[in-house]
């Protein structure tokens, strides 16, 4: 295969990132919602924004969010736990512990009735929230004669999300003009995947099972669940520890976004928590973050994405009437995106799969309401400089990128020049045009991403 030469000096994908990674040895019970990694509920930001630089005042915004947090996407995922369980009650094999834990189940089963894959009420208030920020934040891009345009993917938790959104902007600024939308016309910048990655990233397959089975150890529970471990390690022959293992996690996770009045947080230990959540975080990792496993090209798959990025701001920027852009989606775009923008170092690369989850987390990237704000600004003079919210907290580029000076030659951080910022990602994009006009690496007929959205589509919207 032709290769082209990456400069690492021009990508600065080995840095280590500055995401606020918690170690084993530091959970407790108020972080522990953090080990849930991509299902993370969303949190508000603490820490206040840096005033924009003398002169400069804002002149658009745009953004990519995740839906919030939401239930289980499939009943399934409810039934199979409490019907093991509730099997294993009948027929007497529950300890004291398992029953209470069957009991808990069902609470959590009950309010997802009929809900699966819907936005929990939780959901819906962490874009209320968001939305309501933006506006008290930057007032002056809500303005009346404003344009407001939204789009989303047809995905019911997503249109939900952004009509939260929308609904909450309008009651702050009921005369401000909302362009929106919701289409498989957009998904190409909203959802589907380069298809030139889809082999890459076959690649990594097998280095992640083996990553997971280190990291499976459901012995402790099973003793604790069943007064005899055989019961479940060995149902018609099978044993199903594992995945009833993994589904309690997938429960307990999902628990904290929604509102049952009860939680699995005990079910674990901290070290079967942290396990479960490295494996969590491996699979975003491995489908969104760069890899030497995988060419460190998975990110690229949403260049489109940037691309869009660019393009909308440019035509804002020189005065199509739009103040505001708001895209909603799915984290399997958003990680990628954020790998590919490596802010505070989220384009982290490393072929040490142990490692990653020291310096890659998905808790601080595209948790449930997660989502990426740019803000720009511009002075008398004509002069652009924008800003990065990483989950409404600012963020920052890699070293290359400078950050603006004011006329005296003092950094006004966080800002950027626009003209700077463009280049970066305008050269990453160029990167990968080239790059797959070198690479013969087989390119699927359909993106394994682009299918399982129309799948999903057919699910969530029936």
């Amino acid at each position: 295969m032709k290769r082209l030469i990456f400069i690492l000096s021009v990508f600065t994908l080995f840095f280590s990132a500055d995401a606020k990674v918690i170690k084993k040895d530091q959970m407790s019970a108020e972080n522990l919602g953090k080990f849930a990694g991509s299902v993370y509920e969303y949190i508000a930001p603490t820490e206040p924004l840096t005033p924009a630089p003398k002169g400069f005042k804002p002149v658009y915004l745009t953004h990519f969010g995740r839906h919030g947090s939401r239930f289980l996407d499939n009943a399934s995922n409810y039934d199979r736990p409490y019907n093991i369980l509730k099997e294993a009650d009948d027929a007497g094999a529950l300890t004291d512990f398992g029953k209470d834990v069957l009991r808990r189940v069902g609470i959590i089963r009950a309010e997802a009735d009929q809900r699966a894959g819907d936005l929990t009420p939780k959901g819906m208030q962490q874009h209320r929230d968001i939305a309501r920020r933006m506006v008290e934040n930057y007032p002056e891009l809500f303005k009346d004669g404003k344009t407001i345009m939204a789009r989303s993917t047809t995905s019911h938790r997503v249109l939900v999300s952004e009509y939260s959104a929308l609904m909450q902007i309008i009651r702050m600024r009921p005369k401000i003009r909302i362009d929106y939308d919701s289409s498989n016309h957009d998904e190409p910048w909203m959802y589907t995947e380069d298809r030139a990655v889809s082999a890459h990233k076959r690649k990594i397959n097998a280095a992640v099972q083996e990553f997971n089975q280190r990291h499976t150890h459901p012995e402790r529970l099973m003793k604790a669940l069943f007064k005899d471990p055989a019961y479940i390690t060995d149902v018609q022959g099978r044993d199903q520890s594992g995945s009833l293992y993994s589904s309690l996690y997938d429960l307990a996770s999902y628990a904290q976004g929604s509102d049952p009045g009860v939680d699995l947080n005990d079910v674990f230990t901290y070290d079967e928590w942290y396990d479960l959540f490295l494996m969590n975080n491996m699979r975003w990792y491995s489908q969104g973050g760069y890899s030497p496993l995988t060419d460190n090209v998975v990110p690229y798959g949403h260049c489109v994405t940037l691309q869009n990025f660019i393009d909308f701001a440019d035509e804002a920027l020189a005065g199509n009437g739009v103040s505001v852009m708001l895209r909603y989606g799915h984290e399997v775009t958003l990680m990628s995106f954020f790998s590919l923008l490596d802010l505070n170092g989220s384009g982290y690369s490393t072929d040490d799969l142990e490692s990653v989850a020291d310096h890659w987390v998905a808790y601080d990237l595209a948790h449930m309401g997660g989502n990426v704000q740019w803000v720009f600004f511009r002075d008398r003079k004509g002069n652009v400089i924008v800003k990065f919210l990483m989950n409404e907290e600012e963020a920052t580029l890699p070293e290359s990128v400078p950050f603006y000076k004011d006329a005296k030659g003092r950094e006004q951080k966080p800002y950027y020049r626009w003209e700077d910022v463009r280049k970066f990602y305008q050269d990453k994009i160029d990167y990968w045009e080239d790059y797959k006009a070198h690479d013969d690496t087989p390119v699927e007929e359909s993106s394994s991403r682009s299918r399982s959205f129309r799948q999903e589509i057919n699910t969530a919207t029936n």
